[in-house]
Order: C-alpha cells, then sequence, then structure tokens
C-alpha cells in the first residue's frame, strides 16, 4: 500500500508539470503568453485539487512552485510585465541550485525534504542527487536567463516547452540508475536490520534457557 502511495505521489507531481506546460504551450499559439501563463497556473491548481481530493496529500514541491508561480503571474497580469513570467524559470531554477547546492556543501540533502514522501532512499543518495540537481538548475537558469533575453515571447514558450522540458525529462531519466541503486541499498540494509535483529532474539532466548538449566 505504501508502495502504490508513492508512485501515485511520483505520477501527480509529473502530471503536475508536464500538463499545466502543455496548456502554457497551446493557449500561448491563440491568445498570447499572459493568457497561456494564466492557463498554465489555472491548470496547476485544479491538477493540486483533483490529488488532494483522490490522496489526500500533497507533494510539496508541487505546492511550492505553484504558490510562487502564482506570485509572479497574478503580477504579470497586474503590472502587464511580461518579465515577471519570463523570469519565473530563472527564479526557480536559480533559488533550487542555491537551495540544493548550498545544503549540499554542508553535507546535507536537501532533496529528501521535498521528495520523501515519493521515495525512500540513504542520505548519501539523496546527498548526491541534491548536488547533481543542483548543478542542472543552476545551467538550466542560465540558459532560461539567455533564452527570454535574445527569442521572442513564441521562441521562447518553444524553448520552454520543446528544449528545456525533454531536457529536464532525460536529466532526471539519467537519475533514475542512482535512484534504483539507492532504493535497493535501503532494502538491504532493512533486511539486515532485521537478521540482525532475529539474531539477537535467538541468541538471548539461547541465553536465557542456558541460565535457567544452570
Amino acid at each position: 500500500m505504501v508502495g502504490e502511495h508513492k508512485k501515485s505521489m511520483r505520477l501527480g507531481s509529473m502530471f503536475s508539470e508536464i500538463i499545466p506546460l502543455a496548456s502554457f504551450f497551446i493557449v500561448n499559439q491563440s491568445h498570447g503568453l499572459y493568457m497561456g501563463a494564466l492557463a498554465a497556473l489555472v491548470t496547476a491548481l485544479v491538477l493540486i485539487v483533483v490529488f488532494w481530493v483522490i490522496e489526500k496529500r500533497l507533494a510539496r514541491f508541487v505546492v511550492f512552485s505553484t504558490l510562487i508561480s502564482g506570485i509572479l503571474t497574478v503580477t504579470a497580469l497586474m503590472t502587464a510585465e511580461k518579465l515577471f513570467i519570463k523570469i519565473q524559470p530563472s527564479l526557480f531554477s536559480f533559488a533550487f541550485a542555491a537551495v540544493l547546492l548550498g545544503g549540499a556543501g554542508r553535507g546535507l540533502a536537501v532533496m529528501k525534504v521535498f521528495f520523501k514522501t515519493q521515495f525512500d532512499l540513504p542520505d548519501r543518495v539523496w546527498w548526491q542527487l541534491s548536488l547533481r540537481w543542483g548543478v542542472f538548475f543552476l545551467i538550466a537558469g542560465t540558459a532560461n536567463e539567455i533564452a527570454w533575453r535574445q527569442l521572442s515571447d513564441d521562441d521562447w514558450v518553444t524553448f520552454r516547452v520543446f528544449v528545456m522540458a525533454p531536457a529536464t525529462g532525460l536529466f532526471m531519466l539519467g537519475q533514475l540508475p542512482l535512484t534504483l541503486y539507492g532504493l535497493r541499498a535501503n532494502k538491504d540494509d532493512r533486511l539486515a536490520a532485521q537478521l540482525s535483529e532475529r539474531q539477537h532474539g535467538e541468541t538471548h532466548e539461547k541465553l536465557s534457557e542456558s541460565d535457567k538449566q544452570h
């Protein structure tokens, strides 16, 4: 049951990224950047509600990113300033890079805070994932800063959907071997702990029987 819940959480996180991005691209084509950003925000909020109704819990990362995105999108609509839409990926990327790399530099596995309800991994694996994703977010933020300055609105949206989204997906797949290793390592550690506890119990019983005989 716990494994099924964690699988559902992972699927929920994945859809919470893909579907709003698709809404952003489709609506932008017909109604422009502002309405595309608003469509993405509304889609993300609907997905959060749906997932809460189904699972009765939420991924912290999804809630946090949607909250910040909502603040910036509303600000963009109120001020008629596209910059607040275009810098969203940069702010997310640089903020996460700073948190992840800063934590990794102090030996802290920050990714565990966001994803511990979805994956059961050893701290050493969480640390490696935090470091890798920190570097990736740093590169992604830099790429977005270059893109929105050099490209038109439509080309920037295309860049976000057809370049950065696939790049993020490929990088995520690249972390799968390490994640699977961590899952196996945790399983082996639990089995070893159970075996040790069982052997300790058997030894204690034998000592008790020996004391009774004497």
